[in-house]
């Protein structure tokens, strides 16, 4: 669900991205070698509540079956910060926590989806759900001009989820996305990666929501679970993530009919 891995060598910088990710090689408690992508709380907004909702986020995505890279914990040990070639690297990994969250480094291939490119007419389906994910988790942060959505030709993989669950504390007029008209917002152009060509199209969320009703209060437990003790402080906001996650399960059919009108 989410294995700890170490990180044992610095691979570069990715090309992209406000928090600075990075490549990194990690050793797996079996001894084998993982490449993957990590993402340190010191360049996040939301600091470790940023990695823990990553880490939510992935778990329910693969639970949902969507295309989203495996999740690790990167365990980042004195010696490996020591040894960073990268000065501001460094500078971030030390202010950061010592549990960085990281997703698979996928192979050679998966690009940056282009601007205006049109979805195959074989993975309107898959983005049809993307954007329901996105809806229905608040992630208001795969856009045209930051797709956080890679394309190999052939298939999709989505990552960046650490503005997902937000806060609605004091947000005037916020409703839960069950609520008739709460997803109104969505139906602007342009907000969402796939919502103008998504728009106008028949969708079936039937699969999506068997999914989502097998993610039991269990799972989510496991999910809390799954989450380290560094990330402590994050633990409230992840706790009321989870329990908003099951809440859109008890109302998925209402939730996925307001998905659907955002698209009509």
């Amino acid at each position: 669900m989410l294995s700890q891995v170490t990180a044992i060598r610095f691979d570069g910088r990715t090309n992209s991205g406000r928090t600075v990710p990075c490549r990194l090689t990690c050793e797996a408690a079996d001894g084998s070698e993982i490449e993957v992508v990590a993402k340190f709380s010191d360049g996040c907004d939301r600091k470790v509540t940023s990695l823990a909702m990553e880490a939510i986020s992935a778990m329910l995505a693969a639970d949902l079956d969507l295309p989203v890279p495996e999740p690790f914990l990167v365990n980042l040990e004195p010696e490996f910060i020591a040894g960073l070639p990268d000065a501001d690297v460094a500078g971030r990994v030390r202010r950061s926590s010592p549990v960085a969250f990281g997703s698979k480094h996928l192979p050679p291939g998966y690009t940056s989806w282009p601007v205006g490119k049109s979805i195959p007419k074989d993975a309107i389906t898959t983005a049809a759900e993307i954007f329901a994910f996105d809806a229905l988790t608040g992630n208001d942060d795969r856009r045209p001009d930051k797709p956080n959505c890679l394309f190999s030709g052939t298939s999709i993989a989505i990552f960046d989820h650490e503005m997902a669950f937000p806060s609605t504390e004091g947000i005037i007029g916020w409703q839960p996305p069950w609520v008739l008209g709460s997803l109104a917002s969505f139906k602007q152009t342009q907000r969402h990666l796939f919502s103008e060509q998504l728009c106008g199209k028949p969708v079936n969320f039937d699969r999506l929501a068997g999914a989502w009703l097998a993610v039991t209060d269990e799972r989510l437990a496991a999910y809390r679970a799954a989450l380290p003790n560094a990330w402590n402080s994050a633990h409230q906001h992840a706790d009321q993530a989870l329990l908003y996650i099951g809440q859109v399960r008890d109302n998925i059919e209402a939730a996925l009919q307001e998905v659907g009108r955002a698209l009509s």
